[in-house]
C-alpha cells in the first residue's frame, strides 16, 4: 500500500489544482475501500481505494466536487444510453461514467478549457471522445510520472501497471505492450506523456 500512497500523493502534487471528482465517483471509491474482502484481489482493491480516499478526499488535498444541475440530466441520459449501446454495455449501470463525461462536457463548453478524463473504462473513453474529451488511464499517468522522475524506471512502471491491472484494468488494446511506453523521449524531440502533463 505504501507505493500506492506514494503514487497517489505524486498525482495530487502534479495534477491537484486541475482535478475534480464528482461525488458519485467518491462514493464508488469509498465503497471499494471497505475492508473485509474474502480474496487477496478484494483486499488489494480495498487497500488501493483506502490510499485514494486518503489522498483525494481527506484534508487539504480534497478535490473539488462538481455537481450536476437539472439542465445536465438530458445529457447524462444520452451518455448512459450511448454507453449501454456499446458492446457489453447493457449489463452495467454506467452512472459514474455518464456523470463524469457530462460534467466534463459542461465545463469544456462553459470555459473552453480542455478536459481530460482519467478512467480505465473503454466504453467511457469511446463516448467521451464523441464530446471531444480525451481519456487517460493508469499507464498514461505512470508514463507522466516516469518523465517527471528519471528515478522511476520503465521496468518499475511496467510492474506497477501490471499490478494495478490485477485490481482494475483498462481494455487490452489500450495497454502498453512493453517498457518503452514508460521511457521519456523528450530529449529526442516529442514525448507524448511530457506533452500531456503540461
Amino acid at each position: 500500500m505504501g507505493i500506492i500512497q506514494h503514487l497517489a500523493g505524486r498525482f495530487v502534487r502534479q495534477h491537484g489544482g486541475r482535478v475534480r471528482v464528482p461525488r458519485i465517483i467518491e462514493r464508488e471509491v469509498r465503497n471499494h475501500a471497505r475492508p473485509g474482502g474474502a480474496t487477496e484481489r478484494e483486499q488489494r482493491k480495498a487497500a488501493a481505494a483506502t490510499a485514494i480516499v486518503a489522498a483525494f478526499f481527506l484534508g487539504k488535498s480534497r478535490f473539488p466536487q462538481p455537481e450536476l444541475s437539472t439542465e445536465d440530466l438530458p445529457t447524462v441520459e444520452r451518455i448512459m444510453e450511448a454507453l449501454k449501446n456499446l458492446p457489453g454495455g447493457m449489463n452495467k449501470t454506467h452512472g459514474g461514467e455518464a456523470e463524469l463525461i457530462a460534467l466534463a462536457a459542461r465545463e469544456q463548453k462553459a470555459t473552453g478549457t480542455r478536459q481530460v478524463l482519467l478512467s480505465n473504462d473503454g466504453g467511457a473513453s469511446v463516448v467521451a471522445a464523441r464530446y471531444q474529451i480525451p481519456t487517460r488511464h493508469a499507464a498514461d499517468v505512470l508514463a507522466e510520472f516516469a518523465c517527471a522522475d528519471p528515478g522511476l524506471s520503465p521496468t518499475e512502471c511496467t510492474a506497477l501497471f501490471r499490478s494495478a491491472c490485477e485490481i482494475s484494468a483498462p481494455p487490452v488494446v489500450s495497454r502498453p505492450a512493453d517498457d518503452s511506453a514508460f521511457t521519456c523521449s523528450h530529449a529526442n524531440g516529442l514525448c507524448g506523456p511530457c506533452d500531456n502533463a503540461e
